[in-house]
């Protein structure tokens, strides 16, 4: 009896634990299937237009400051340090000139101080060139705008060259950073550019009143712009008088460079004001920043470097550092339009030379009434 009571107690007890362990497995297994599907969402948001854009913008920050805390508070400030000893010896051995030399020596006066502006200009010039000296400490140079800054010019292939890493983790981190970087730009300009151009096509085809079919829009009877949801009826396909397929519709290449001349207007006229350059010198700047030529010889910032609001300097760095992005994805739209356009008309240049088959609209009734003619004959 009691060895029956006991194997009776000791089955329950094993099944509590099968229970027990199953039900951890059951457990561990939908938290293994949740943690699998949240990143497979995650992983394909991040490819969507949004994504994209979001990704681009946390990486700039991200890297401004990495940046920022590698070049800005472990940064080498020798170079600045020598220029500093330089220029006060500099100081003090024209006051010892002028003191030995009264003002009958003129003459002489102006020989020895030539002769000492010569003799320090030839120890800061390998500075600048060696030691990237610029004159401002890198805890000042280094900024978060700076650094945000410097962070799109690495990954967009701008390259200013105006700021440049010292250190020896600086440079590696500038290395790995375009390594992620472009091709991460080059995800954001072709995803952010296609949305761009689908949204121009449409305001453009919508403010021109055109054939609208091959943006995948038809226009209703009552004049609205709707989504093609399926394919057209058997028997009403469009084609032209000579029975060609039509020409799809695209953006002429004057009203891209129309888009990219305004834009590139009104950053002039805000960069002519902040940073008290010509019209000319801002609309240039402005050119040679979204083409990423990047010569350097203009830089946001510089001139307004010495004003005593900073925050100021600040704001103005990062809003140029979103009119360079948002650009980019412009330019790239544009480029998107015009490649369309040069494509059909060279596709029309070589049909009208006989050198390309002209392509015929398939009408499926057409073909079937022919089909029977030819059988029945």
């Amino acid at each position: 009896m009691q060895t029956a009571y006991a194997r009776m107690v000791y089955d329950r007890h094993q099944q509590r634990l099968h229970r027990r362990d199953g039900g951890e497995v059951t457990r561990a297994t939908t938290i293994k299937h949740w943690l699998k599907d949240a990143c497979r969402k995650l992983i394909a948001f991040m490819f969507t237009q949004v994504g994209v854009c979001g990704l681009v913008v946390a990486y700039n920050i991200v890297g401004a400051f990495a940046f920022r805390a590698i070049e800005g508070d472990h940064g080498d400030g020798t170079p600045e340090e020598l220029a500093r000893d330089l220029r006060e010896t500099l100081v003090g051995r024209l006051w010892n000139v002028t003191l030995r030399l009264n003002v009958l020596e003129e003459d002489q006066w102006r020989k020895e101080v030539v002769g000492a502006l010569e003799e320090y200009q030839g120890s800061v010039v390998p500075l600048v060139k060696t030691k990237g000296y610029r004159g401002v400490h890198p805890t000042e140079a280094w900024s978060f705008s700076a650094s945000l800054m410097y962070s799109l010019s690495v990954y967009t292939t701008i390259g200013y060259g105006n700021m440049t890493p010292r250190t020896e983790w600086g440079k590696i981190t500038t290395i790995l950073y375009a390594i992620i970087g472009m091709p991460l730009m080059l995800l954001y300009m072709s995803n952010v550019g296609e949305i761009l151009a689908k949204a121009f096509k449409f305001l453009y085809f919508r403010a021109c009143r055109c054939d609208i079919g091959s943006l995948g829009y038809y226009r209703s009877a009552s004049g609205t712009i709707r989504p093609v949801t399926a394919s057209p009826p058997r028997g009403n396909s469009v084609k032209t008088s000579s029975g060609e397929k039509p020409r799809p519709r695209t953006i002429p290449i004057t009203w891209c460079l129309l888009v990219i001349a305004v834009y590139v207007f009104c950053g002039g006229l805000v960069f002519s004001q902040w940073e008290r350059w010509s019209l000319l010198d801002a609309c240039y700047f402005s050119y040679i920043s979204l083409s990423t030529i990047g010569f350097g010889d203009l830089v946001p910032g510089r001139t307004v470097a010495g004003q005593d609001d900073a925050k100021l300097v600040e704001s103005q760095q990062i809003i140029c550092t979103v009119y360079l992005l948002v650009g980019s994805a412009l330019v790239a739209m544009c480029f998107n339009l015009m490649q369309e356009e040069t494509i059909e008309n060279l596709k029309s240049f070589w049909r009208n030379l006989g050198c390309l088959r002209r392509q015929e609209v398939e009408d499926p009734d057409v073909e079937l009434r022919d089909h029977i003619q030819g059988d029945g004959g």
